[in-house]
């Protein structure tokens, strides 16, 4: 009989030869099956680590790695390994330190053909990411999307707030305004407590040099709730904001014993061993702490460096363990296992991974991208699943219940159908670049635009977001020469959006950014097809739309 270790050499062997097949998932399994029969073996973890690399799960691939290095810290594969997936983070300080840490690991002299060329590769690499961040440093990036004005009742937030006592007058709950103003509530609380936390210096007798941090504990909770209800919250007015965040993160952490830097498939394997010792106290605030931390990195990567991809890994890992728990502890009580479990948090956790996912598919277009088309229609349809049997139009007692009502279940439907609408756009457009222009291509163009509309509709018919998919819905059917009569009715929509969404939403970052001149500009279009509608049939119409196409 085999011995355990011959064991798992049999199965590195055989995750070899998946891996050289590209076939990432199943080479995963192989190693991890090994490393179950031979903890011990770095390279069955830096193995894995480039299976995680290539399923683009990049803190999986840095938590292996790291392993690797620390099972043995000469070996140089590992090392790179570690500085490919921390680049892939957005890491690249960090990525300096594992590539030089590569680089020393190999011999000085009398390298054999094979490891001159691994130094050469791993100077090069080293170099180029040493040249980012020299970049970085003397061109700090600034956040995307950035609400930025000296008059605060400009603000989205505060023009919602003086809205609010006459839609409670008039009972109307379909307005974004309660929304923006509740998730406004809920930041600006999560921030006044973060500005009070403070360095502490240790009692005499600690190391010197030595401090730590007081402040509150629930900070991160109040500012991932905020962006998950709408994350057009999300603004600075505080220049320290990012070292503040920093240490209230780092903080929260240590107190709740949370994960740190592990990927998500570590977390799973550690849980159960922590629950056993610790029970539901020691899991529920770890977990907690893990996933929204994740939320939050995935949001600033996105907002601070334009690296969608990794944003779209934190929000990934987040949701495997929810997801994961939610299956395992579907008996267990919310108490025990944490408010992170229900239903509606998953939920605005997966719509921002959608939209992260679309935006990943948007800088890696094309019908071999790699974020298929297809795994943005199943989140989608997925999210629709979910809300199937929701009421539309509910009657809700309290102003908390309307904004939560709006955030987790009628904005979620509507990204739904967003999605859906760009998952039909896109195979629509790299099936016109294999066919042309074709009468079935029309066809799917008008199933497109009723996705927007869709989406459109169940927005508030306040919230700028209305307005923008009524817009790409127009332009959706105007690129394959849409009906006039159509095309104006969605003009006409557009027409009656525009002014809704301005006492709220008219300084929003959108706004700054030129979002609703375009909606402005495609007013122009309405104005000329009006003019020319004047006394025309359907086709005389038809013929003018061609035209004033041209024109524009």
């Amino acid at each position: 009989m085999a011995t355990a270790l011959q064991q798992a050499e049999q199965l590195k062997t055989e995750g070899n030869a998946l891996f050289a097949k590209n076939d990432f998932t199943g080479a995963y399994k192989k190693y991890t099956e090994a490393i179950k029969l031979d903890k011990k073996n770095a390279i069955l973890y830096c193995n894995r680590a480039a299976c995680a690399f290539g399923l683009n799960r990049f803190i999986d691939s840095s938590t292996d790695a790291t392993t690797a290095t620390k099972l043995d810290p000469s070996y140089a594969k590992a090392w790179s390994r570690l500085a490919q997936a921390q680049m892939s983070l957005d890491r690249p300080d960090q990525a300096v330190r594992a590539w030089k840490r590569a680089v020393a690991a190999l011999p000085v002299e009398n390298l054999t053909p094979a490891q001159k060329k691994q130094r050469d590769s791993y100077t090069a690499e080293l170099a180029v990411v040493q040249a980012k961040v020299a970049d970085l440093e003397a061109n700090p990036r600034k956040p995307n999307d950035m609400v930025t004005t000296n008059r605060l009742e400009q603000l989205p937030w505060s023009r919602a707030a003086a809205l609010i006592p006459g839609l409670q007058a008039t009972q109307q709950w379909n307005s974004s305004a309660w929304v923006i103003s509740k998730a406004y509530l809920e930041w600006q609380d999560a921030i006044e407590k973060m500005k009070q936390g403070r360095i502490v210096r240790n009692p005499a007798g600690a190391p010197a040099g030595s401090q730590g941090y007081f402040g509150h504990l629930g900070v991160l909770a109040g500012i991932s709730n905020a962006l998950l209800s709408d994350n057009r919250v999300f603004h600075i007015t505080d220049q320290n904001f990012i070292d503040m965040y920093n240490k209230q993160v780092m903080f929260e952490m240590t107190q709740a014993r949370a994960w740190g830097d592990s990927g998500a498939r570590k977390v799973i394997e550690q849980i159960p061993a922590r629950l056993r010792i610790g029970g539901w106290d020691a899991v529920r605030p770890a977990i907690s702490t893990t996933v929204r931390a994740w939320i939050m990195r995935g949001f600033m990567e996105d907002k601070f460096k334009n690296n969608i991809e990794t944003a779209l890994e934190f929000y990934t890992s987040a949701l495997e363990v929810l997801q994961w728990g939610k299956e395992l502890w579907k008996d267990v009580s919310f108490d025990d296992k944490g408010a992170v479990f229900r239903e509606t948090f998953m939920r605005g956790v997966e719509c921002m991974r959608l939209e992260a996912l679309i935006g990943a598919y948007y800088k890696h277009p094309g019908e071999n991208s790699k974020f298929p088309l297809r795994e943005i229609l199943a989140g989608a349809d997925a999210l629709l699943a979910e809300l199937e049997g929701t009421p539309e139009d509910p009657s809700l007692s309290s102003t908390e219940d309307i904004a939560f009502y709006l955030s987790f279940f009628q904005y979620p439907r509507a990204q739904a159908h967003a999605t859906r609408g760009f998952y039909l756009h896109r195979m629509a457009i790299n099936k016109r670049k294999r066919e042309g222009l074709t009468q079935e291509l029309v066809a799917d163009h008008m199933l497109t635009s009723a996705e927007y509309l869709k989406a459109a509709n169940a927005y508030p018919p306040d919230d700028e977001k209305h307005a923008w998919y009524i817009h790409i819905a127009f332009t959706v059917q105007n690129e394959v020469g849409g009906p006039a009569s159509y095309l104006l009715m969605i003009l006409n929509k557009l027409h009656d959006a525009i002014p809704r969404m301005k006492p709220i939403w008219e300084f929003s970052a959108d706004a700054k950014s030129g979002l609703h001149a375009v909606l402005r500009a495609t007013m122009k279009m309405r104005e000329q097809l009006l003019r020319l509608a004047e006394g025309k049939t359907d086709d005389e119409l038809e013929h003018m739309v061609m035209r004033c196409e041209r024109v524009n």
